[in-house]
């Protein structure tokens, strides 16, 4: 299992590949849908946010962005195919992002190695904290790993990272 450290020090590298993959980047440039199905980088970017509210909830932690603001980014919601009610600016996203991140970090600060092995229940399993937080660190990674397509969607082909 990874250590609380090294665990802030993933959490660092993700945060910071979501700033590289929407630099100069406008709400227009988060909306392009991929051909012929999937999902724009702003639903990217809002699912992220709320898988990382779920990592610092599990943490012990509460979030200043409530549920109802994040419904248009869960999981089997619609394709967001313009701006509208309930789809939020991308500066209000990466502002979100940050203050997330700045709180998972803290709240990882607060805690001993031997909260990862505490038992928890998912679903009808029981399973270590420190596994869940490792399958929804996967889960993030993997919408991570989206965002330098979608911003090739929107004709930016430098190399981020």
């Amino acid at each position: 299992m990874f250590s609380i450290q090294e665990f802030i020090r993933i959490l660092s590298i993700e945060h910071n590949v979501i700033q590289m993959q929407t630099r100069d980047l406008t709400q227009a440039d988060t909306l392009i849908q991929p051909q012929p199905g999937g999902n724009c980088m702003n639903w990217v970017l809002g699912h992220l946010l709320d898988n990382q509210i779920t990592v610092l909830e599990l943490l012990g932690g509460e979030s200043s962005i409530s549920q109802s603001e994040l419904a248009a980014y869960r999981r089997e919601s619609a394709r967001l195919t313009a701006d509208g009610p309930g789809v939020l600016p991308l500066e209000q996203l990466l502002a979100h992002h940050s203050t997330i991140h700045e709180l998972l970090v803290a709240r990882l600060g607060e805690m001993d190695e031997a909260a990862f092995a505490r038992e928890i229940q998912h679903g009808d399993r029981t399973v270590t904290l420190g596994w869940r937080l490792l399958f929804l660190n996967f889960h993030h990674t993997y919408h991570l790993g989206q965002l330098e397509l979608l911003r090739q969607l929107a004709g930016r082909t430098e190399k981020m990272i």
